[in-house]
């Protein structure tokens, strides 16, 4: 319940800025009202409603941008777990599709502790899948332990749902192989879609070592899901 009431509020505080602000920008072109008394409409003229020029609307854009960043920066000094998941599941990836620079702002100025790694891990899980060139950008302007952490996150992420992007990245930023997680997740990958990890294996230059670790962790999946085959052949 305190979920919906959160959200719920979180929108109407956004609406009514939103609101307030195209009313007010109009109402200064409106003329004083002892002018229109003097002036006799027809009878029969039509009200005319003039669209919002582009700077309203790109201030209106700005202004709810605003609003968004300032939900997610009180829900990371809150002790409110739920205050918290809400602006994370629902603020912060409308801030990452229209206005990334702005949150990555909010990142930078985090004090070290545990709200910064929580907002920085994350973005970095939303911004994999939503904009992989954008967030590997991103990564690779953060310090060295930020850059692995996310490098980390981003690999994991990706392994549910593109491993052979989970790769690349892992490769890309030197992740996953020393602790064996990277060959953990390709074998997993082999058992559960053996023609496709097998179809990327092939694709893979011929006597690359960190191939063909990889290629023997598919290999050793095969033999398995043969087997589980067969036994399901011979079922009545």
């Amino acid at each position: 319940m305190r979920f919906t009431v959160s959200l719920a509020a979180l929108i109407a505080v956004l609406t009514a800025v939103s609101a307030a602000h195209l009313s007010g920008t109009r109402d200064t072109n409106k003329p004083h009202p002892q002018s229109i008394a003097r002036v006799r409409a027809p009878i029969h003229s039509p009200t005319v409603h003039s669209a919002p020029s582009a700077n309203e609307i790109v201030s209106s854009a700005n202004e709810r941008n605003r609003q968004l960043a300032i939900a997610i920066e009180r829900a990371l000094v809150s002790r409110d777990s739920q205050q918290r998941e809400t602006a994370f599941n629902f603020v912060l990836p409308e801030l990452l599709r229209e206005e990334p620079d702005r949150l990555i702002a909010i990142v930078a100025r985090q004090e070290p502790g545990e709200a910064r790694d929580a907002l920085r891990d994350e973005v970095v899980r939303q911004w994999i899948t939503h904009d992989r060139d954008a967030a590997i950008e991103w990564m690779n302007s953060l310090e060295q332990a930020d850059r692995t952490t996310c490098a980390t996150i981003a690999m994991r992420t990706l392994a549910a749902i593109n491993p052979a992007q989970a790769i690349a990245v892992a490769d890309q930023f030197g992740v996953g192989r020393d602790d064996g997680s990277l060959e953990h997740m390709v074998q997993i990958w082999a058992t559960e879609k053996p023609d496709e990890a097998m179809r990327w294996i092939e694709e893979q230059p011929p006597g690359e070592p960190r191939t063909a670790q990889l290629r023997a962790r598919i290999e050793q999946a095969r033999p398995s899901i043969t087997g589980q085959a067969h036994n399901y052949s011979s079922l009545p």
